[in-house]
């Protein structure tokens, strides 16, 4: 966490909606790749170059996976809630699962032809593909942590947050971005940026933060306990 105030800056937004949006393309890149290996082969086309056109898709796809986490990474900075990350890059392979589902729900019509796909196939391969689909979207539920009455061990503690900036990237199909604020045991003010796991997280919203009491920098996670226009009491803890 930083003790000096943090912003989400145009740089850091223009960073996640490239790193979103690219994601969002990689549905196409994993819906070409597994058409790719069920098409059949061009009367030209042997065998050995359609495992260098596949291992070259495997590599590219890789390389953009890999430039996109790099990009999430500069967006959020170096004071980031652990987790933010790693759930973007939940976020990566939900995306390429759902294009590997298209893909494969379309197989026999690639193979054998729309009309002469037998129809046992199409039922394996659309119940493999809606299955696919459905374990994919699992990154996209909301995080459902407890809110806790102590710190779940002796070497973190619990501070109240709220989010003081907030930035809605779903326009470019990019995770939400929020700076929490918080004082810590010692009565300092720290800021933290967070990939939103919790929606809505507006200007306002209340949360629990769990840091490491040791090293103050390691913000564990932000659990939220109220909304901005939530009436209802805010939760105990």
């Amino acid at each position: 966490m930083s003790v000096q105030p943090l912003r989400i800056t145009v740089g850091r937004k223009l960073a996640a909606a490239i790193a979103g949006f690219v994601t969002f393309l990689s549905i196409g890149a994993g819906w070409a790749f597994v058409s790719l290996i069920f098409s059949p082969l061009d009367p030209w086309e042997s065998a050995l170059e359609r495992v260098i056109h596949l291992t070259a898709g495997l590599g590219i796809t890789l390389i953009v996976v890999a430039a996109c986490h790099l990009l999430m990474r500069a967006a959020l900075g170096r004071f980031r809630t652990g987790g933010s990350l790693s759930r973007f890059f939940r976020y990566q392979l939900a995306a390429l699962g759902v294009g590997c589902a298209l893909g494969l729900g379309l197989a026999p019509g690639v193979s054998d032809g729309v009309s002469d796909a037998a129809p046992i196939w199409w039922v394996v391969s659309i119940t493999a593909a809606v299955s696919l689909i459905a374990v994919s979207l699992l990154p996209f539920r909301k995080a459902r942590h407890p809110i806790l009455d102590r710190p779940p061990h002796p070497t973190t503690a619990l501070a109240e947050g709220r989010v003081i900036d907030y930035w809605d990237g779903s326009q470019f199909r990019a995770p939400k971005l929020t700076v929490v604020h918080f004082v810590d045991t010692r009565g300092r003010d720290r800021w933290i940026r967070h990939l939103v796991q919790q929606d809505p997280s507006m200007r306002g919203t209340v949360g629990q933060v769990v840091y490491d009491r040791h090293r103050p920098e390691r913000v564990l996670r932000f659990t939220v306990t109220q909304q901005l226009f939530d009436l209802r009491p805010p939760r105990q803890h």
